[in-house]
């Protein structure tokens, strides 16, 4: 029987839902907390979830394969992991979905003053037309997204439903989804300067931590919104507060953060113009059983010597010996 090593925090259905469809073949290893890696010595493969100590690195002796639950892997050494010989995998596009319609919550529930409203109602008063003056609609606006990967392209095609327009950057131009949905590219200042929402959905790496500073934010229309799903580091946290504070930037529709858990005093939380999540995009029940199926897919696959889910599944391929 291989083992997998099932590392991690999961929430309660993902966990059942792993348990109850363990490939035949195959037994799952609970190892939960950094106790319990000394039971990863006899697993071959590995499922993770968050961010892990990279010193587990030094437990799996027998690991061939390591899957992680999600499309994030910015805290892996890929380096590290690839001279060992372990391929690290990930699971592109499955949280997509989930993920662009919170970044679209988000601008709904900032353009439309939602938390407030629902605070007043909760204090006994009723703000029928209260926050009128600054209420908006998304159909007629420049929604400009960065990075039109999986996410992105989800996205653009909600708000372009909404009747927004949709304008992008990304390192790779996506001629396809011009042509197809009338998309325009534009430069990176471009973006900036004519986006009335301005989305994030491009990774967190070397290039693009605090890629959203001080001077990208003083180029946003002081009536703009900026959502961020993506990763709390691509934005410079101290500049968005600033922006936020004296009127730079109009909203923030804010998901991750550069530190998590979010203290409960942070500024960001004192701020009316924040509509705050807690790094939950990808989390939906009904989605759990999507990943899973894509986890245990690329796993047998593997083992079997087939090629996995995509082409892209594997991220540290420059690095494997």
């Amino acid at each position: 029987m291989k083992k997998i090593g099932l590392v991690g925090i999961y929430f309660p259905g993902a966990y059942e839902a792993l348990h109850a469809n363990v490939p035949e073949g195959f037994e799952l290893v609970d190892v939960l907390s950094p106790e319990a890696y000394d039971k990863l010595a006899g697993c071959e493969y590995m499922i993770s979830r968050l961010n892990i100590d990279p010193n587990i690195i030094n437990y799996v002796p027998n690991v061939r394969f390591w899957q992680r639950w999600g499309a994030g892997y910015d805290h892996v050494d890929l380096k590290a992991w690839g001279e060992r010989g372990i391929p690290i995998a990930i699971c592109p596009g499955v949280n997509s979905g989930i993920v662009a319609e919170l970044a679209v919550m988000l601008m709904l529930a900032g353009y439309r003053n939602l938390l407030q409203i629902n605070r007043d109602l909760r204090a006994g008063h009723w703000p029928r037309t209260e926050y009128f003056g600054r209420s908006f609609m998304i159909k007629g606006k420049t929604v400009g997204i960065l990075g039109l990967g999986h996410i992105g392209k989800k996205v653009a095609a909600l708000v372009s439903a909404f009747g927004a327009k949709v304008i992008y950057y990304d390192i790779v131009r996506q001629w396809e989804q011009e042509e197809k949905f009338g998309y325009e590219f534009v430069d990176m200042d471009t973006l900036l300067e004519q986006s009335d929402i301005f989305t994030i959905h491009c990774p967190l790496d070397d290039s693009t931590r605090g890629m959203i500073g001080w001077e990208e934010l003083g180029k946003m229309k002081p009536t703009s919104m900026l959502i961020n799903t993506a990763r709390g580091p691509i934005v410079v946290e101290e500049a968005l507060i600033d922006a936020l504070e004296h009127g730079k930037i109009a909203t923030a529709g804010l998901d991750t953060y550069e530190r998590e858990p979010l203290p409960k005093d942070h500024p960001l939380l004192t701020l009316d113009n924040v509509v705050a999540s807690a790094h939950a995009g990808g989390n939906t029940k009904d989605n759990d059983i999507n990943m899973v199926n894509y986890v245990y897919s690329n796993i047998v696959k593997f083992d079997q010597g087939l090629p996995l889910n995509t082409e892209l599944d594997i991220v540290n391929g420059e690095f494997l010996k």
